[in-house]
Parts: structure tokens; sequence; C-alpha cells
């Protein structure tokens, strides 16, 4: 009896577990009377998690794919697409720009009949969720049961992207499926516009600072209290002024907002041709900051609104305006360009509008401040030199930030051209650069000479300075974990110190042997970090504990999760954890998305759903979920040559957090083999 009741307790344990999962599919089809078939899935995305779209990137996350199987009596019409509105984010374990759906996503197969029979549509639905801290990757077999249908040539059949409304007749696994809600746009994350406001307000200061703006604003406030009859009257001016100048800013912002819209924003985030545009936008401007030509509207502009601002009165503060952002371009133009670059890839629609007025609210600050208090001109810096070093400071900036473009480019076409260690070097190379610069070492053709190095150029060399040495460890395996959203991730250019030959950080094992036993099952996309030792199974890896007598670590993961990757950047990077995965246990990388064949011999039966599990992954999967109820990524346990336990497995974690669970791990298993 009571082993009975332990083991309805853990099939209500499990059951309970999968009454909430990270994602709830339901299936539709329509019939678009063109000979073609739409097969729609849609999916109920829970809270806090995220769905990564079909879009298949290099190095990147896992996409939504159906793969068919039996095909008969119908071809595919391209593969499964996009059907709902994905939202772009950048994902910083990655390094990439991706798509994905929040609360709602949707898809959809178009298949052309090519027999007036009923149909038996069968696939195998694959997707990844995740929340930031966890990956799910999950597989799903679905069955469409099709009606007898006519026939139409494929010349002249159509394919149809519309979204069926119609009644459900798909069959999956018994489950039953009811329509779908409309799916709601994805939400913006309000920490991300944040950050983005404080960099376009921050962007609009740097803008005060550049050698078109800094000589004018003794002129501008002078406009402001001559001529007034109180100061009042030049406060007022002052107010005119800094109000029109984040006007003309804001409906920059706002033209750009009316030619695009959600679509184009995710466009805009993820495909080549914008960062390229982008790429060569912000070089162009690099090299016009370095001296090589000026950007400027026409004059005709710049002449009619100083004749406007002669007239004199409030309204002349307008023009005045109007003036000072036409005659600023060569200088603002870089800023402006940079800003609404940054919003047109951020998935919202409205960032273009938010961050023109940040940046004009910020550009016209100090000039409405000195309308008030002209006072404080008397304290102003003097115009000289230093301004256009200021300028070349931006330029080398501009630089690296457009190899940053470059680099999605890259990635996009999957070309592997701008790897993470010629990424690295060329931001070493402009780091000192930079600060050879700002100690004088050399001048370009608009630098005056520099008698002596000032305290602040001093510094801002040595920050400089401090950056190279900073990136250069990443050359060499380093993480460079506050750097990650920016960088490409590490690939087979990082090299590993102390390793006997220019293998990747992320170098594979396939070769290695610990104890006595080759290791199986290893590939390309299986690379162990750091150049440790790993095994793919977990048979062999308990084999190999036993020999070796050391405890083993499950390391539950998937090529495609990228929480794994940043656990693996940023906590198994630290000293002590790396010393204790090298020396203290045998590691098993355990790859939940492994498509490798299983002979029948390896094959399992699954006791959660009775399935035959015939694939490496899949018997990993279904090994966490029916051992530990858990069937997120990344997944931690420690075990002993028995598959015991030790101590209490954990997901994402702290460096302090992960070390305490080896140790406590590695301290039981030494007093068990005392005992």
């Amino acid at each position: 009896m009571r082993k009975l009741l332990i083991t309805l307790l853990a099939i209500f344990s499990l059951s309970a577990l999968n009454a909430q999962p990270t994602a709830t599919w339901q299936y539709e089809q329509k019939d678009n009377g063109d000979g073609t078939i739409d097969l729609i899935f849609k999916a109920d995305v829970a809270a806090n998690w995220y769905m990564y779209n079909t879009r298949l990137i290099k190095n990147g996350p896992l996409p939504t794919t159906f793969e068919l199987k039996n095909i008969k009596g119908f071809e595919p019409v391209g593969k499964l697409r996009d059907l709902g509105k994905p939202k772009a984010k950048m994902d910083e374990s990655f390094g990439l720009e991706v798509s994905v759906f929040e609360k709602k996503a949707s898809f959809v197969q178009t298949i052309r009949r090519i027999t007036k029979d009923p149909l038996k549509v069968e696939g195998l639905l694959t997707f990844q969720t995740c929340n930031g801290g966890e990956c799910l990757m999950d597989e799903v077999d679905v069955a469409f049961n099709v009606p007898a249908g006519t026939v139409v040539a494929a010349s002249t059949a159509t394919v149809s992207d519309s979204l069926a409304t119609n009644s459900l007749s798909a069959q999956v696994a018994g489950e039953t499926t009811v329509p779908s809600a409309e799916i709601p746009a994805a939400t913006d994350n309000s920490q991300g516009l944040l950050i983005f406001l404080l960099i376009a307000f921050a962007a609009g200061l740097g803008g005060v600072f550049t050698p078109c703006v800094f000589p004018m604003i003794p002129m501008t406030v002078s406009f402001f209290i001559s001529g007034s009859g109180s100061k009042k009257d030049g406060i007022a001016k002052g107010l005119i002024f800094g109000l029109s100048v984040t006007l003309i800013y804001t409906l920059i912002g706002v033209i750009v907002a009316l030619f695009q819209s959600t679509d184009a924003t995710d466009t805009l985030g993820t495909h080549w041709i914008p960062n390229l545009l982008f790429a060569i936008l912000f070089i162009v401007f690099a090299i016009s900051f370095f001296g090589a030509f000026e950007i400027t509207l026409p004059s005709g502009l710049a002449n009619k609104a100083d004749a406007r601002a002669d007239k004199g009165g409030l309204i002349a503060a307008f023009f005045v305006a109007f003036a000072m952002v036409i005659v600023s371009f060569s200088c603002t133009g870089p800023f402006v360009g940079s800003i609404l670059a940054a919003a047109v890839t951020g998935g919202l629609a409205l960032k273009p509008i938010l961050g023109m007025f940040f940046f004009g609210l910020a550009f016209s600050l100090p000039f409405v401040i000195f309308s008030f208090f002209p006072s404080l001109m008397k304290k102003m810096p003097k115009s000289g030199g230093w301004l256009n070093v200021v300028k070349v400071v931006f330029a080398f900036i501009l630089l690296g930030f457009s190899f940053k473009y470059l680099a999605s480019v890259d990635a996009y076409f999957g070309l592997g051209i701008i790897t993470r260690s010629l990424f690295i070097s060329v931001w070493i190379v402009l780091a000192i650069m930079l600060g050879v610069y700002l100690l004088g070492k050399f001048k370009t053709s608009h630098d005056s000479d520099t008698p002596y190095v000032g305290t602040g150029r001093l510094v801002l060399a040595i920050a400089s300075f401090s950056f190279a040495v900073y990136l250069l460890p990443g050359m060499f395996g380093a993480p460079l974990a506050s750097l990650s959203g920016l960088i490409p991730p590490a690939d087979e250019s990082t090299f590993t110190i102390g390793s006997q030959s220019s293998q990747s950080a992320f170098a594979t094992t396939q070769d290695s042997t610990q104890g006595t036993v080759p290791v199986k099952y290893a590939n390309p996309q299986h690379k162990a970090p750091y150049g440790l030792t790993s095994y793919y199974e977990i048979e062999q890896a308990i084999e190999v504990s036993k020999q070796l007598n050391k405890p083993v670590l499950l390391s539950f993961k998937a090529v495609t999760c990228s929480a794994c990757k940043l656990m693996e950047a940023t906590v198994w990077s630290d000293p002590k954890v790396l010393d204790v995965l090298k020396n203290k246990v045998v590691l098993a990388s355990l790859y939940v998305d492994d498509r490798t064949e299983l002979p029948v011999a390896e094959q399992v039966t699954s006791k959660l759903d009775g399935k035959v599990k015939n694939t490496l992954g899949r018997k990993l999967r279904d090994y966490q979920l029916s051992r530990f109820g858990v069937a997120s990524q990344p997944y931690y346990v420690l075990v002993d040559q028995n598959e015991n336990v030790l101590v209490k497995p954990v997901g994402e974690c702290s460096k302090e957090e992960f070390l305490k669970f080896l140790n406590d791990g590695i301290a039981k298993f030494e007093a068990t083999k005392i005992l």
C-alpha cells in the first residue's frame, strides 16, 4: 500500500507539473479554394515567457519549425512561416537581434493537394520558450485530418496568408482545442525604453559641445537679452527658443514614425538592408567628424531663417531656433542619425518621436538656463581646439558602433567574416588609436597645436587605453559579459590561453578521452566551454565516474538555449568554478535538442507518454522530466555512480550559489565514499 501511495503521489506531482506548460497549442486549417490548404498553429504563451519565431539565425536560438512526415497526396508550399507579429529583441547571450512572440504566437504551413482524396497530414512541431532565466525546448506531434477537395494546377494556385476562423479539425495527442483569441501587439520593454531615452538625452547634451554649437551659445543668449524690455522678456524668448528647438527635433521623429509600422521596426531590427545602411551612415558621419568634409543642409534655409530672426520679437525666437538647427546640422547630424537608427530598430513606433523629443530637450536646455541666468556665461570655458577633439572622439565611437551593424549583416547571411575575434580586434585598435590621439601623438586636419596634454584629455586617454586592456582577454576566451549585447558570441575564432592548439574557447571534445572511455555523440555544435572534457550521454558519464571515482554533473542544456550560454559565460568562467569543473567532477553535457538518431538498442519508451524516444535529445529530455520533474534548461544535477542525487539541483544562479551547489555535492560524495 505504501509503494502504491508513493507511486500515485509521483504521478500526481508530474501531472500537476505538466498542467502548466509554457505554451498551449491550438490548431486550425483553411481550404483556400485554389488547391492549397493553410495549416495554422496558435499558441498561448505563459506569462513572462516568450517564443522564438520561424527565422533561422546562424549560431542563434532555436526557431519554431514544422517537419512534415509521411508526405502523401500533397506537397508543402514553402516552410512554416510567422502569421502573427513578432517583437524585435536583443538576446544578450547570443549577441544577436532576434524576433520573439509574447502572450500569443501564430504560424502557418501551406500545403498543396495533389489528390482529391481526404488527407492525413502529420508532422513534428518544434519550438523553444524562454523567460530570460531558463529555456525550454519542446516538440509536439501534430496531425490534421483534411477532407476531400478539388485539385488545382500548381500554375493557378496561390498561397493565402489570411488567418482562418473556421472550426478546428486538427487532432493533437488527444488534446481538445478551442478557437483562439485575437493576437495583441507585443509591448515594449520599459527598462530598455528608459535606457534609450537617457542615451538620447545624453546625445543632446553632447551635441552642445561641438564646434558648430558651443561658440553660438553667447551670441544666442545675447539675442535673448538685447532688445528685451525686461529680464522677463529675455526669459520668455529663451523659453520659446527651447520649446522651438525641442519641437523641431520632435517633428523629425514624427516624420520618421509616420513612415514606419510595428512590422517595419521588426524588419529594421533584423534585416540586412537597414543594418547595412546604418553601418554606412555611421561610417560617413565618422569620416565627416574626422574633418574630411562637412554634411550641411541647403544654405537657403539658414538665410531665410536668419532674415526672419532679424525682425525681432518673441516670434523671432522660433526662427533663431530654426536657424540654429540648420546651421548646427553638420555637427548634430551624426547624433540625430544615431538616435533614429537606434529608434527604428527598437520595435516601438513611438521611439523616434520620444528619442527626438529628449534629444531636442537636452540640446536646448543650456540655452534656456543661460537665458535665465546670463551671468553664468562668464564661467563657461572658452571655445578652442578642444571642441574639435570632441568631434574626433565621437568619430571613433561612431566607427565602433558601425561595426556592430556590420556584424548584424554578417550574422544575417551566416558569412562568418566578422568573427568575435575580428570584432574585438577592431575595437581594441580603435580604443588604442583614440588614446594615442588624446595624448596628442597625431592630429587631424582641423586640430590645433597641443603644447601640453590637459587633465581632461589625459583622463580620457587613460579610460580609452583601459577599455582596450579590458577587451584584450576577450581574444582568449574571456566572456566580456558586460558587452555581451554588443559583441558577437564566442565562436571558433576565440583562442584559449593554455590550450595545446589554437582551439576555440568552446572547444569540441570529440577526440578527447577521460578514463578509458572515448567520447560518444560529440559534434561541432556541442562544444564544452573552456576546454573542458564532457560526455553527451548519461550512461557514458556514469561509467567514467566509476573509473575516476568522481561525482557526475548532469548539465541539461540546448544548443539554442541563451540562458545556458549566459550561465557558462558569467558563472562557469569564474576560476574557482572552473577548477571544480575541471578536476573534481565528470561533466555530462546533455543536449535536449540533439537530433542524433539512436540505435534501436539505445532507444527508450517514455513512461510519461508511452512514445519511443528515438533521438538522443528526446531521450535526454524525457529523462530530465521523468526523473526530476523539470523540463527547463539550464538545469544542473550532481549524482553519484548510482545516479543518486547528492544535493538539490539548481538552474540559472549566481557564482556563489553555483559554487556552493558544487562544493556541497562533492562534500557529500566524499562523505559517502568514507562510509
